[in-house]
């Protein structure tokens, strides 16, 4: 059921769901829209969160949420977000394995760029805005600060893994224990836990 089905039915007819502490995760890819030279135009990984995110506590709804520079973390261009997310139901976890696309905009908002607007979404992405799980390539190339590809000391492309391994051990979720959250209660009851994250570049 989607946000705007919930917010239709009043909140004393919704019972809370929570969830344990440890069993929703989540995590985001942000892409960058390259051109190059011959006018060929790709997508890019600009940064992502390199592990998952899960609820410290008891919680119905998990959101994740990082401030990005305002001419954008690679450059300015056309940005993309994928959100992954995870939910952990008795010993298996569901739906970590697709990504929801955002669609693109213009960053900064303001600038007048020669540059083509993105033709496609990125590998795996369907008609709907979703990548379906095994859709998407294990990896993918990375823009560097100024949204080109980022090389390596040889000349080589430098590539990511796009989806970090399926949600599961306590060292990852320990690895992100200290991220900033906040606490906020729903109409019906339900905890909301949202947590910021701090990138800090994949090639700087």
């Amino acid at each position: 059921m989607s946000q705007a089905e919930l917010s239709a039915i009043p909140s004393d007819c919704i019972l809370p769901w929570e969830r344990n502490t440890g069993w929703l995760s989540e995590g985001f890819i942000i892409y960058k829209w390259y051109v190059d030279a011959q006018g060929d135009g790709s997508w890019l990984i600009c940064d992502r969160t390199d592990q998952w995110y899960y609820n410290s506590e008891p919680a119905s709804t998990m959101r994740i949420f990082s401030t990005a520079p305002a001419g954008g973390a690679c450059g300015s261009g056309y940005y993309g977000l994928g959100n992954y997310a995870g939910m952990k139901d008795g010993n298996t976890w569901y739906g970590w394995d697709v990504m929801m696309w955002s669609g693109y905009h213009l960053l900064p908002d303001t600038s007048r760029l020669a540059t083509p607007a993105p033709t496609e979404a990125p590998p795996g992405v369907n008609q709907a805005g979703i990548a379906p799980a095994g859709s998407m390539p294990d990896t993918m190339p990375v823009s560097d600060s100024h949204g080109d590809p980022a090389l390596d000391a040889s000349g080589t492309p430098i590539e990511t893994k796009v989806l970090p391994e399926a949600p599961a051990d306590s060292r990852s979720r320990s690895a992100t224990a200290d991220a900033p959250r906040h606490f906020t209660t729903a109409q019906n009851g339900a905890t909301i836990e949202e947590v910021e994250v701090v990138l800090d570049g994949l090639v700087r």
